[in-house]
């Protein structure tokens, strides 16, 4: 269930820094279903928040929450919310916060990656205790990476690298669409769609002897229109039911 968890503005000068030619604009919000196995588990919703500085950098802040509901949240409660500040030129990530609660366990911190000094330093926001680790170059979280991989050119049977840094773990995932077809989705409609399985994919994936792949629209504006994965603890499905502005016809 710890997969459930895995899946506001300044003032309007600070905008004009941002990089205009992106998929996303603040203001951006995108809702999904939670199916897990059989069930509507939940509900998540990613969110282009602002832009905010961090270190002296112009960052678009992403808030990505999920909560689960019903049957499910009887059984197991999730409520997450996580924060990523993505510097707007860059495109890397400068700042991450998460605050998580999976049944009786929680988990909060807050990550900042200081570039010039090469090192991610990461407080525990329940103990108080402070960790640092090296960071060598360019990174990103787990929600900054959902929009990174946004920026590129995607194209069918074409790798892109994306570096990921998370605590002490770093991963260096190749993205490869491998699939194009037609899905519709009630915001959009039908959509023509690329398939992307990370590899490597994600730890908890990975420990659960599972398979995740994400849809992405082939499009301007290249949503994040499905999550799914099947693991031996059950499979699990994202779905897009809500985009706000809503998107051109």
């Amino acid at each position: 269930m710890k997969f459930l968890s895995f899946m506001l503005l300044l003032a309007l000068p600070a905008w004009a820094h941002a990089t205009t030619n992106l998929p996303f604009q603040v203001g951006e919000k995108l809702t999904y279903q939670i199916h897990w196995g059989p069930f509507i588990a939940g509900k998540a919703i990613l969110t282009v928040a602002g832009i905010e500085p961090v270190d002296g950098k112009d960052c678009y802040h992403f808030i990505a929450e999920a909560n689960t509901t019903g049957f499910v949240d009887m059984l197991f409660p999730v409520r997450s919310r996580t924060e990523s500040w993505m510097d707007v030129t860059e495109l890397c990530t400068r700042r991450y916060r998460q605050d998580r609660s999976e049944g009786k366990h929680r988990r909060a911190d807050d990550s900042l990656y200081d570039y010039a000094a090469k090192q991610l330093k990461i407080t525990n926001l329940v103990s108080g205790k402070v960790r640092s680790y090296p960071l060598e170059g360019p990174v990103q979280d787990m929600i900054s990476c959902l929009y990174y991989v946004r920026t590129k050119p995607l194209q069918l049977d074409v790798a892109e690298k994306v570096s990921i840094a998370i605590s002490n773990d770093r991963y260096g995932v190749t993205v490869k669409p491998d699939e194009r077809k037609s899905l519709f989705f009630r915001p959009t409609g039908t959509v023509e769609a690329l398939r992307i399985e990370p590899s490597p994919t994600m730890p908890i994936v990975a420990a659960n002897k599972g398979r995740m792949w994400f849809w992405v629209s082939d499009d301007a504006n290249k949503y994040l229109l499905m999550i799914s994965s099947d693991m031996k603890i059950g499979s699990a499905r994202f779905v897009l039911t809500g985009v706000e502005p809503k998107p051109a016809k």
